[in-house]
């Protein structure tokens, strides 16, 4: 396949990053590509940068905007782009050589309306790098999957234009600020299959001011987007077990809470857990760590680390 793929990367305060991202993506062994760098505002040199870097490959598409979010520019992009796949990357993330020449050919499946990969997280600040396992990767009707915790990062997925136009493209709903990417694929998991190439052909990069590393945030994120596409899912008679689906994703993120020392926090959780979907163990978790003083809670973590 040869087709044109459309690379739509949304610009925000990217000067520090922008240049060494878009050198992955220009490096791609699959050359026909165009890449639509959205400038959202931005109050840096990041559309000067844009587009002097517009001088230098004539496949770079330099847009500028009024900030609207990154779903917002992720829109604005798509609505400009020419090719009929489009791949999306973030600011600061990178992409290995062969991605989009992987990726393309799993589109031979007319009901294939995404591709994913897997990609390396590097951890900046803690001068990390992680390489997570397939096992929760999977392919073809993923809804029941992908409802439970989305499965994948942004910058991995390549998507019909087609099937994104369909569903009406990105929520840019700012409350989904950090899962606007989520909702997106659970939108498209209603109306095609999905599919992967199992290798990590991407790097997802976190830095301090990366929005992703606020639990808070992203947990009412998440379940805002629940709340969305429960609403979605039933036009597409679509059922699951809405309850039972925030309950675990609760606990989940009340774990993340004590694994912080957010012992208060973590308890309100297991709280509002039991709350969504009745269970006792949650409801006496939450009380203990409510109940118990958070010196003795950061005791007992110290310990427990100490000997693994």
């Amino acid at each position: 396949m040869s087709q044109l793929i459309s690379v739509v990367v949304p610009v925000y305060n990217g000067t520090k990053y922008l240049t060494k991202t878009v050198e992955t993506i220009l490096s791609q062994d699959h050359y026909n590509l165009e890449l639509l760098l959205i400038d959202d505002g931005s109050t840096d040199s990041s559309e000067s940068l844009i587009a002097n870097l517009a001088t230098q490959d004539s496949r770079i598409k330099p847009y500028s905007k009024v900030n609207g979010g990154v779903a917002n520019a992720r829109n604005y992009g798509i609505e400009n782009a020419k090719g009929d796949f489009i791949a999306f990357c973030d600011q600061d993330d990178l992409w290995l050589p062969t991605k989009l020449s992987k990726q393309l050919p799993l589109f031979s499946n007319p009901n294939t309306g995404l591709v994913y990969t897997g990609a390396t997280v590097d951890y900046v600040l803690h001068d990390k790098l992680s390489s997570p396992s397939f096992d929760n990767k999977f392919r073809g009707n993923v809804f029941d999957k992908l409802v439970q915790q989305n499965m994948f990062t942004c910058c991995t997925a390549m998507v019909r234009k087609s099937v994104i136009e369909q569903v009406g493209g990105f929520d840019d709903d700012i409350v989904l600020m950090g899962v606007d990417d989520w909702h997106l694929w659970l939108k498209l998991a209603l109306v095609c299959e999905f599919d992967f190439v199992p290798e990590h052909l991407a790097v997802h990069v976190f830095h301090g001011d990366n929005y992703s590393l606020n639990d808070e945030k992203m947990h009412e994120a998440e379940i805002v987007c629940l709340n969305k596409i429960e609403e979605i899912a039933l036009q597409h008679n679509q059922n699951a077990d809405w309850s039972l689906i925030k309950q675990q994703l609760h606990i989940r993120y009340a774990k993340s809470y004590i694994f912080s020392g957010l012992y208060n926090l973590a308890g309100n959780t297991f709280i509002r857990a039991h709350k969504t979907k009745k269970s006792v163990n949650s409801l006496l978790k939450g009380a203990l760590l409510k109940v118990v003083p958070n010196l003795i809670w950061k005791k007992l973590q110290e310990i427990k680390r100490s000997n693994q």
